[in-house]
Protein backbone atom coordinates (compact mmCIF):
# COMPACT_ATOMS: atom_id res chain seq x y z
CA UNK A 1 0.00 0.00 0.00
CA UNK A 2 1.11 3.50 -0.57
CA UNK A 3 0.94 6.81 0.97
CA UNK A 4 -1.61 7.93 -1.52
CA UNK A 5 -3.94 5.22 -0.47
CA UNK A 6 -3.74 5.22 2.94
CA UNK A 7 -3.71 8.98 3.01
CA UNK A 8 -2.66 11.16 6.20
CA UNK A 9 -5.01 10.87 8.54
CA UNK A 10 -5.18 7.40 7.84
CA UNK A 11 -1.15 7.39 8.63
CA UNK A 12 -1.64 8.71 11.75
CA UNK A 13 -4.49 6.17 13.10
CA UNK A 14 -1.93 3.66 12.11
CA UNK A 15 0.95 4.95 13.89
CA UNK A 16 -0.93 6.16 16.91
CA UNK A 17 -1.64 2.03 17.40
CA UNK A 18 1.51 1.90 18.59
CA UNK A 19 1.54 4.96 20.74
CA UNK A 20 3.46 4.00 24.39
CA UNK A 21 1.47 5.39 27.37
CA UNK A 22 3.12 5.84 30.73
CA UNK A 23 1.09 7.06 34.00
CA UNK A 24 2.24 10.90 33.32
CA UNK A 25 0.52 11.19 29.99
CA UNK A 26 -2.75 12.44 29.96
CA UNK A 27 -3.69 12.80 26.41
CA UNK A 28 -1.63 11.66 23.62
CA UNK A 29 -2.00 10.90 20.06
CA UNK A 30 -5.66 12.50 18.57
CA UNK A 31 -5.71 15.79 19.75
CA UNK A 32 -3.97 19.54 19.33
CA UNK A 33 -1.35 18.80 22.10
CA UNK A 34 0.05 16.37 24.05
CA UNK A 35 -0.88 16.48 27.53
CA UNK A 36 1.21 15.65 30.11
CA UNK A 37 1.51 15.62 33.67
CA UNK A 38 4.27 18.86 34.80
CA UNK A 39 7.02 16.76 36.43
CA UNK A 40 7.83 19.24 39.52
CA UNK A 41 10.33 16.29 41.55
CA UNK A 42 11.95 18.17 44.40
CA UNK A 43 12.74 21.16 42.49
CA UNK A 44 11.93 24.74 44.26
CA UNK A 45 9.25 25.71 41.74
CA UNK A 46 8.89 29.53 41.30
CA UNK A 47 4.90 29.09 40.92
CA UNK A 48 3.55 26.86 43.47
CA UNK A 49 0.28 25.68 41.62
CA UNK A 50 1.94 23.57 39.30
CA UNK A 51 0.16 20.63 40.36
CA UNK A 52 -3.17 22.65 39.18
CA UNK A 53 -1.76 22.53 35.36
CA UNK A 54 -0.91 20.13 32.68
CA UNK A 55 1.86 20.85 30.44
CA UNK A 56 0.88 21.19 26.74
CA UNK A 57 3.71 19.97 23.88
CA UNK A 58 2.90 20.27 20.37
CA UNK A 59 4.96 20.37 16.95
CA UNK A 60 4.65 21.37 12.93
CA UNK A 61 6.83 21.34 10.24
CA UNK A 62 6.46 23.73 7.35
CA UNK A 63 8.33 22.54 3.70
CA UNK A 64 9.28 24.50 0.99
CA UNK A 65 7.19 23.24 -2.10
CA UNK A 66 4.55 21.66 -0.03
CA UNK A 67 3.37 24.76 2.54
CA UNK A 68 4.84 27.58 0.47
CA UNK A 69 7.12 28.52 -2.24
CA UNK A 70 10.18 30.75 -2.23
CA UNK A 71 9.45 33.19 -4.87
CA UNK A 72 8.26 36.55 -3.81
CA UNK A 73 8.17 34.83 -0.08
CA UNK A 74 8.46 37.07 3.06
CA UNK A 75 10.82 35.34 5.59
CA UNK A 76 9.63 37.29 8.21
CA UNK A 77 6.12 36.57 7.70
CA UNK A 78 7.22 32.74 7.17
CA UNK A 79 8.72 32.71 10.50
CA UNK A 80 5.58 34.25 12.02
CA UNK A 81 3.45 31.40 10.57
CA UNK A 82 5.80 28.55 11.11
CA UNK A 83 5.05 29.84 15.11
CA UNK A 84 1.43 31.03 14.71
CA UNK A 85 0.74 27.53 13.65
CA UNK A 86 2.05 25.91 16.99
CA UNK A 87 0.59 28.61 19.15
CA UNK A 88 -2.73 28.15 17.04
CA UNK A 89 -2.75 24.31 18.83
CA UNK A 90 -1.62 25.19 21.98
CA UNK A 91 -4.87 27.70 21.91
CA UNK A 92 -7.37 24.56 21.01
CA UNK A 93 -6.62 23.44 24.33
CA UNK A 94 -7.54 26.29 26.20
CA UNK A 95 -3.74 27.02 27.03
CA UNK A 96 -1.08 29.50 26.75
CA UNK A 97 2.35 28.84 25.01
CA UNK A 98 5.89 29.01 27.09
CA UNK A 99 8.94 27.64 25.43
CA UNK A 100 9.88 26.53 21.81
CA UNK A 101 12.38 24.78 20.09
CA UNK A 102 13.37 25.00 16.42
CA UNK A 103 14.87 23.25 13.77
CA UNK A 104 15.37 24.33 10.49
CA UNK A 105 16.53 22.56 7.34
CA UNK A 106 18.37 24.88 5.30
CA UNK A 107 19.63 24.77 1.43
CA UNK A 108 23.65 25.91 1.39
CA UNK A 109 22.96 28.23 -1.30
CA UNK A 110 20.24 30.22 1.47
CA UNK A 111 20.83 33.74 1.45
CA UNK A 112 21.65 34.54 5.33
CA UNK A 113 19.91 37.65 5.27
CA UNK A 114 16.59 35.60 4.13
CA UNK A 115 17.79 33.37 7.52
CA UNK A 116 17.86 36.58 9.56
CA UNK A 117 14.98 37.47 8.48
CA UNK A 118 13.04 34.04 9.34
CA UNK A 119 14.45 34.71 13.07
CA UNK A 120 13.43 38.37 12.93
CA UNK A 121 10.17 36.87 12.34
CA UNK A 122 10.04 33.86 14.52
CA UNK A 123 11.46 36.57 17.52
CA UNK A 124 8.71 38.99 17.03
CA UNK A 125 5.62 36.53 17.59
CA UNK A 126 7.72 35.04 20.43
CA UNK A 127 7.76 38.33 21.63
CA UNK A 128 4.33 39.20 21.23
CA UNK A 129 3.09 35.88 23.01
CA UNK A 130 6.01 35.97 25.51
CA UNK A 131 7.44 32.41 24.63
CA UNK A 132 11.27 31.82 24.99
CA UNK A 133 12.93 29.84 22.17
CA UNK A 134 15.07 27.51 24.46
CA UNK A 135 17.21 25.98 21.43
CA UNK A 136 16.94 23.51 18.38
CA UNK A 137 18.69 22.46 15.74
CA UNK A 138 20.24 23.67 12.50
CA UNK A 139 20.78 21.09 9.83
CA UNK A 140 21.68 21.00 5.65
CA UNK A 141 18.83 20.35 3.78
CA UNK A 142 19.47 19.62 -0.27
CA UNK A 143 17.30 21.34 -1.48
CA UNK A 144 13.91 22.33 0.48
CA UNK A 145 13.85 24.98 3.18
CA UNK A 146 12.32 23.24 6.22
CA UNK A 147 11.26 24.77 9.63
CA UNK A 148 9.82 22.60 12.69
CA UNK A 149 9.09 24.02 15.37
CA UNK A 150 7.64 22.01 18.81
CA UNK A 151 5.89 24.29 21.22
CA UNK A 152 5.09 23.47 25.17
CA UNK A 153 2.61 25.53 26.91
CA UNK A 154 0.45 24.70 30.63
CA UNK A 155 -3.66 25.45 30.78
CA UNK A 156 -5.06 25.18 33.97
CA UNK A 157 -6.66 21.41 34.89
CA UNK A 158 -9.88 22.68 34.73
CA UNK A 159 -9.86 24.80 31.98
CA UNK A 160 -8.54 21.87 29.69
CA UNK A 161 -10.43 21.88 26.62
CA UNK A 162 -10.71 18.26 24.31
CA UNK A 163 -11.77 17.35 20.96
CA UNK A 164 -13.48 14.68 23.16
CA UNK A 165 -16.21 16.09 24.85
CA UNK A 166 -18.81 17.16 22.38
CA UNK A 167 -22.50 15.92 23.35
CA UNK A 168 -25.60 15.80 21.09
CA UNK A 169 -27.35 19.00 21.05
CA UNK A 170 -24.17 21.12 21.39
CA UNK A 171 -23.79 24.31 18.69
CA UNK A 172 -20.74 24.22 16.57
CA UNK A 173 -19.23 28.10 16.59
CA UNK A 174 -16.15 29.64 15.05
CA UNK A 175 -13.84 32.35 15.33
CA UNK A 176 -13.16 34.71 12.70
CA UNK A 177 -13.38 33.86 8.83
CA UNK A 178 -12.67 31.09 6.45
CA UNK A 179 -11.24 30.57 3.22
CA UNK A 180 -9.12 33.34 3.16
CA UNK A 181 -5.22 31.71 2.37
CA UNK A 182 -6.84 29.04 -0.38
CA UNK A 183 -8.44 31.81 -1.77
CA UNK A 184 -5.23 33.75 -2.11
CA UNK A 185 -2.88 30.58 -3.47
CA UNK A 186 -1.94 30.07 0.32
CA UNK A 187 1.22 32.74 -0.39
CA UNK A 188 2.87 34.06 2.93
CA UNK A 189 3.96 37.37 1.57
CA UNK A 190 2.81 39.81 4.89
CA UNK A 191 3.15 39.05 8.53
CA UNK A 192 0.38 36.99 9.35
CA UNK A 193 -2.59 37.94 12.13
CA UNK A 194 -2.49 37.66 15.32
CA UNK A 195 -3.34 34.03 16.70
CA UNK A 196 -6.67 32.96 18.47
CA UNK A 197 -4.96 32.25 22.10
CA UNK A 198 -6.20 35.08 23.87
CA UNK A 199 -9.68 34.36 22.93
CA UNK A 200 -9.52 30.70 23.22
CA UNK A 201 -8.37 32.06 27.06
CA UNK A 202 -11.20 33.53 27.47
CA UNK A 203 -13.46 30.88 26.40
CA UNK A 204 -11.57 28.59 28.76
CA UNK A 205 -11.83 30.80 31.35
CA UNK A 206 -15.54 31.38 30.75
CA UNK A 207 -15.81 27.18 30.55
CA UNK A 208 -18.02 27.87 27.48
CA UNK A 209 -16.60 25.17 25.18
CA UNK A 210 -17.60 21.67 25.42
CA UNK A 211 -14.96 20.94 22.62
CA UNK A 212 -12.57 22.63 20.21
CA UNK A 213 -9.99 22.51 17.82
CA UNK A 214 -7.99 24.75 15.82
CA UNK A 215 -9.02 24.95 11.91
CA UNK A 216 -5.25 24.30 10.48
CA UNK A 217 -6.62 21.68 8.19
CA UNK A 218 -10.36 23.67 7.08
CA UNK A 219 -13.44 23.76 8.82
CA UNK A 220 -14.86 20.49 7.69
CA UNK A 221 -12.07 18.18 8.34
CA UNK A 222 -11.88 20.56 11.96
CA UNK A 223 -15.45 19.22 12.87
CA UNK A 224 -14.93 15.47 11.44
CA UNK A 225 -11.72 15.25 13.69
CA UNK A 226 -14.13 16.83 16.63
CA UNK A 227 -17.09 14.05 15.40
CA UNK A 228 -14.43 11.57 15.58
CA UNK A 229 -13.16 12.08 18.72
CA UNK A 230 -16.19 12.77 20.20
CA UNK A 231 -18.39 9.85 18.58
CA UNK A 232 -20.83 12.11 17.21
CA UNK A 233 -22.46 13.72 13.84
CA UNK A 234 -23.11 17.07 12.80
CA UNK A 235 -24.96 18.98 10.41
CA UNK A 236 -22.76 22.01 9.02
CA UNK A 237 -25.14 25.32 7.79
CA UNK A 238 -23.25 26.30 5.14
CA UNK A 239 -25.15 29.67 4.67
CA UNK A 240 -23.50 30.04 8.63
CA UNK A 241 -20.22 29.83 7.37
CA UNK A 242 -18.34 33.32 7.43
CA UNK A 243 -16.85 33.93 4.25
CA UNK A 244 -13.52 35.87 4.00
CA UNK A 245 -13.70 38.24 1.10
CA UNK A 246 -12.51 37.29 -2.38
CA UNK A 247 -12.79 33.38 -1.22
CA UNK A 248 -15.62 30.77 -2.09
CA UNK A 249 -17.72 29.02 -0.48
CA UNK A 250 -16.02 25.75 -1.16
CA UNK A 251 -12.31 27.15 -0.34
CA UNK A 252 -13.89 28.02 2.99
CA UNK A 253 -15.29 24.54 4.28
CA UNK A 254 -12.05 22.84 2.77
CA UNK A 255 -9.23 25.15 2.74
CA UNK A 256 -7.63 25.08 6.41
CA UNK A 257 -4.72 27.16 7.32
CA UNK A 258 -6.72 29.91 8.54
CA UNK A 259 -5.98 29.01 12.71
CA UNK A 260 -9.05 29.67 13.68
CA UNK A 261 -10.92 28.37 16.54
CA UNK A 262 -13.84 25.80 16.16
CA UNK A 263 -15.70 24.45 18.64
CA UNK A 264 -18.96 23.09 20.12
CA UNK A 265 -20.96 25.03 23.51
CA UNK A 266 -24.32 23.83 25.06
CA UNK A 267 -27.49 24.77 23.07
CA UNK A 268 -29.44 26.98 25.70
CA UNK A 269 -25.62 28.87 26.15
CA UNK A 270 -26.46 32.83 26.42
CA UNK A 271 -24.54 35.89 25.04
CA UNK A 272 -22.97 34.46 22.79
CA UNK A 273 -20.62 36.12 20.61
CA UNK A 274 -19.16 33.85 18.14
CA UNK A 275 -20.83 32.92 14.64
CA UNK A 276 -22.90 29.49 15.00
CA UNK A 277 -22.19 27.76 11.89
CA UNK A 278 -23.97 23.71 12.94
CA UNK A 279 -24.95 21.60 15.17
CA UNK A 280 -23.71 17.91 17.07
CA UNK A 281 -26.45 14.94 15.97
CA UNK A 282 -26.27 11.32 16.67
CA UNK A 283 -23.56 9.36 15.64
CA UNK A 284 -25.73 7.52 13.04
CA UNK A 285 -26.30 10.82 11.46
CA UNK A 286 -22.61 11.26 10.18
CA UNK A 287 -21.01 14.81 9.04
CA UNK A 288 -23.30 16.36 6.80
CA UNK A 289 -23.70 19.85 5.02
CA UNK A 290 -27.02 21.63 4.95
CA UNK A 291 -27.09 24.36 2.41
CA UNK A 292 -29.94 27.53 2.76
CA UNK A 293 -32.96 25.32 1.58
CA UNK A 294 -32.53 22.78 3.78
CA UNK A 295 -31.00 20.13 1.41
CA UNK A 296 -28.80 17.77 3.12
CA UNK A 297 -25.61 16.68 1.20
CA UNK A 298 -22.02 15.01 1.62
CA UNK A 299 -19.28 16.91 2.07
CA UNK A 300 -17.33 16.45 -0.80
CA UNK A 301 -13.91 15.77 1.45
CA UNK A 302 -12.69 15.95 4.36
CA UNK A 303 -10.46 19.06 3.93
CA UNK A 304 -6.84 19.35 3.22
CA UNK A 305 -4.74 16.10 3.53
CA UNK A 306 -0.91 15.36 3.10
CA UNK A 307 -0.39 12.42 0.60
CA UNK A 308 -3.78 13.06 -0.80
CA UNK A 309 -3.86 11.97 -5.06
Amino acid sequence: MKLTQLGEFGLIERLAKHEPKLPGTIVGIGDDCAVLQLQTSNLKLPNKNKKDKYQLITTDALVEGVHFQRKGLSFFALGQKALAANISDIAAMGGWPTHALVTVGLPPTMNVKAVDDLYRGLNSLARKNRIDIVGGDTVASPKALVISITLLGEVEKNKLILRSTAKVGDLICVTGKFGGPASKGYSIRRPVPGTRYREAGAIAKAKLATSMIDSSDGLVRSVLEICKASKVGARIFTAQVPIAPGATLDQALYGGEEYELVFTVKPKTKKLQYKVVGEIVGRRAGVKLVDRRGKIKEPRSGGYEHFGQ
